[in-house]
């Protein structure tokens, strides 16, 4: 694999495949995120480790085991990512304890890492940690965009009948469709 492939994976990756806000995974982490900029570029890379590491264990696994029995892909999936995420929480709990205390759950419990083991079982091995490390990055740099734009909205200036989750939800249409916008010209 060479540079250039790695390159559009990446961007890929980070942008037009941004699976918080084209593909609609993981938006619960993102559209909830009331965080500081710092917390939530702790729990982007902690959700990229995950992606990474999950990616690293469910690619063999459906490689060479899951061929025949595809029905239990997402039963297996769920239980590897759950198992990465708990050791995880157990080797960093002390120094990150304070800011992803409740956080570690929504690791487990989130689709874009659970809907990229499943994306990435058709491609080849190094790809598919490429694609892990992009996506992470993307979802990364979604929740800290979020973070900012939530501090920067004011309240009182948003009609009432679209105060919080709505105007959230128009911030998010709005970011997706500047994404397919710089995926149409760079593609």
């Amino acid at each position: 694999m060479d540079f250039n492939t790695i390159l559009a994976i990446l961007i890929t990756g980070i942008l037009s495949n941004n699976y918080a806000l084209v593909e609609f995974l993981g938006t619960g982490a993102v559209i909830e995120n009331e965080r500081p900029h710092r917390k939530s570029l702790i729990i982007g890379a902690c959700t990229t480790l995950v992606m990474i590491l999950a990616t690293l264990i469910t690619w063999p696994i459906n490689k060479y085991l899951l061929q025949n029995v595809p029905y239990l892909q997402t039963l297996v999936y769920v239980l590897v990512i759950l198992v990465v995420v708990e050791l995880i929480h157990i080797f960093t709990k002390n120094h990150v304890e304070g800011y992803c205390k409740v956080d570690f759950m929504k690791f487990a419990i989130n689709g874009a890492v659970l809907g990229l083991c499943i994306h990435n079982g058709h491609y080849d091995f190094l790809p598919s940690v490429v694609m892990a490390f992009a996506v992470g990055a993307g979802l990364t740099l979604t929740m800290i965009v979020f973070s900012s734009l939530h501090e920067k909205v004011d309240e009182e200036a948003v009609p009432t009948s679209f105060r919080g989750l709505p105007i959230t939800l128009l911030i998010a249409g709005m970011m997706a469709l500047a994404l397919l916008a710089i995926s149409s010209i760079v593609f």
